[in-house]
């Protein structure tokens, strides 16, 4: 606990940052401690688009918004942000660093995405209890809990396993809301703040039954859920931060300390949560970021304000429950708006925005032959980024830099490769698809002997010159196994099944009533393959003869009449 201020000490805490003419755009934001911090910063809110630093939006942005970008300009989102802050990407993210490291990436309930995993949610079905929650949606809203799953299993839900033994304060349910400021995403800089928000349940907590399952007030801790209730107690005194249904995350952090709880552990373990949980989509959003990123180097253009859900279980092991890309900035207490207007004011002052970058595209706009600026060489950004560290160890004010710290070590292992060892893994594994193409190459060479072609047997030759010879010199072909035959099917190789010849050589069938030819020999007639069948006799159609008339002759002949 005394690594971390109070909120008093937060509040009552000097600012350190330098005055600059630094202009916003607030258009597309609806909170208004977002301005009130602008102002005590000393910045102006702008409409224009083209003259701002910062763009502040409550919604994801576009790829279209992202190009817009002048290269001096940042905004309050990374492009695929959406990664971390829907349920069912978060879901398949976690889930698949869960499966390459089990051991490490256990701080999250199992968690099945429907429908895709309908037939492992089908087979887990009575053995507890589930908490289903919509893809996409916020606040609480469509959150449920149930035992039976059938009759959700084609519908898009995300299906957790419900934690039903949380560690309760004064016999309620709570979790803790931490903010948590992703500032570079290539190379990773991860912040945390110090100072959140603690949500309590408005009624005291029983473990799970038929009877209490629809009690959202009691299983849910979501403020805009449980503020409606009668129960409710609002916390309006900041100097007493530990009282009501919302509390700081200090005053909780306190509270566990005095109960004889490790807290320096638990945060340890809070700050390998986040960081794991971002590392996750690392290389997704570091492969967007830098497609869509100006080649302007170190301009950090994104920078992202995240808000994480974590529960503490009975042995205090915190429990990622879901991460919000856009966590409310609503000021309804006291005591939200003085962690969140000094949340937004040290975010702002951290980011370290200058007009020096506007002042240089705004000369080369003007020059008469626009040059693009030269790229940075290794070592000239290695000095810049050992400057912008140095100016954010300056700049912290209420964060704590999470990443990169002494642990770094151990977070390397899940980390995504480096581009230089993403391309040796590539031609690594081209050499080896190479390798195999070549193998297949020398197998397919490598042919069977040709057997001699079959003689062709001639239409003039009769059989009676071909008996002394075996089926294998007539046909070029192994022997067939041999079949009995009717005495009226029988021909001069009577033990043999079937010959297999040439095309020239085949005799067609001999139907009854149909034209044979008379120069064949009598062998040849006797010969017939394949079996004559038994068709029934075709119709014999008789040619009549039609006299024509036309009425010129019939004219004629009576005239001559």
């Amino acid at each position: 606990m005394s690594d971390l201020m109070s909120l008093q000490q937060l509040a009552q805490l000097q600012k350190n940052f330098m005055k600059r003419k630094i202009l916003i755009n607030l258009e597309q934001t609806k909170y208004k401690v977002i301005e009130e911090a602008v102002q005590l910063l000393e910045w102006k809110v702008t409409p224009s688009e083209i003259e701002c630093h910062i763009f502040w939006k409550d919604t994801y942005v576009t790829d279209e918004e992202y190009r817009r970008l002048l290269p001096y300009q940042r905004i309050n989102h990374f492009p695929g942000s959406y990664m971390l802050g829907k349920k069912n990407e978060l879901c398949r993210n976690l889930n698949r660093m869960r499966k390459m490291f089990p051991e490490d990436y256990d701080f999250f309930p199992r968690t099945w995405q429907l429908p895709y995993q309908s037939e492992e949610v089908r087979q887990k079905q009575g053995t507890g209890i589930f908490i289903v929650k919509p893809e996409a949606n916020c606040q609480g809203r469509g959150i449920f809990l149930t035992k039976k799953l059938d009759p959700f299993l084609d519908k898009h839900y995300v299906v957790q396993e419900y934690l039903c033994n949380p560690y309760l304060i004064d016999g309620l349910k709570f979790d803790l809301r931490i903010y948590v400021l992703l500032k570079s995403i290539y190379p990773l800089k991860v912040f945390m703040y110090q100072e959140g928000l603690a949500r309590f349940s408005t009624k005291k907590y029983v473990k799970p039954q038929k009877k209490n399952l629809g009690s959202v007030t009691m299983h849910l801790t979501n403020y805009a859920i449980n503020k409606r209730s009668k129960d409710f107690v609002f916390n309006n005194d900041t100097n007493k931060d530990d009282v009501g249904h919302k509390r700081s995350f200090t005053s909780v952090l306190k509270y566990l300390q005095d109960q004889g709880h490790d807290i320096k552990q638990l945060l340890n373990q809070i700050k390998q949560v986040i960081v794991k949980t971002i590392q996750s989509v690392q290389g997704e959003l570091s492969h967007l970021y830098r497609s869509q990123q100006h080649n302007n180097d170190g301009i950090e253009q994104c920078f992202e304000l995240f808000g994480f859900d974590i529960l503490l279980d009975s042995s205090l092991k915190p429990w990622l429950l879901e991460v919000n890309h856009t966590p409310s900035f609503s000021t309804d207490t006291p005591l939200d708006k003085i962690i969140k207007r000094n949340l937004i004011m040290d975010t702002l002052i951290l980011l370290d925005v200058k007009n020096k970058p506007k002042k240089i595209y705004l000369e080369q706009k003007r020059a008469p032959v626009y040059q693009r600026p030269m790229k940075m060489s290794q070592e000239e950004k290695e000095k810049q980024s050992s400057k912008m560290s140095l100016i954010e160890d300056k700049h912290l004010n209420g964060y704590i830099k999470i990443y990169p710290d002494e642990n770094k070590d151990y977070y390397e292992q899940f980390m995504p490769p480096k581009p230089k060892e993403r391309d040796s893994l590539i031609n690594q594994q081209l050499d080896q698809v190479k390798n195999l193409e070549k193998t297949l190459k020398i197998q397919v060479e490598v042919k069977p002997p040709k057997l001699k072609p079959a003689k062709r047997l001639s239409t003039n030759q009769s059989f009676t010159e071909l008996e002394g010879q075996s089926l294998q010199q007539l046909t070029g072909r192994n022997t067939v196994i041999p079949q009995t035959r009717t005495t009226s099917q029988q021909r001069p190789f009577s033990s043999i099944t079937a010959i297999n010849r040439p095309i020239s050589a085949i005799r067609k069938t001999v139907f009854p009533n149909q034209h044979q030819n008379l120069n064949t020999s009598q062998n040849q007639k006797r010969l017939v393959y394949p079996p004559p069948s038994e068709l029934p006799p075709k119709p014999i159609y008789k040619m009549i003869p039609i006299k024509t008339f036309s009425f010129q002759k019939i004219e004629n002949n009576q005239k001559n009449e």
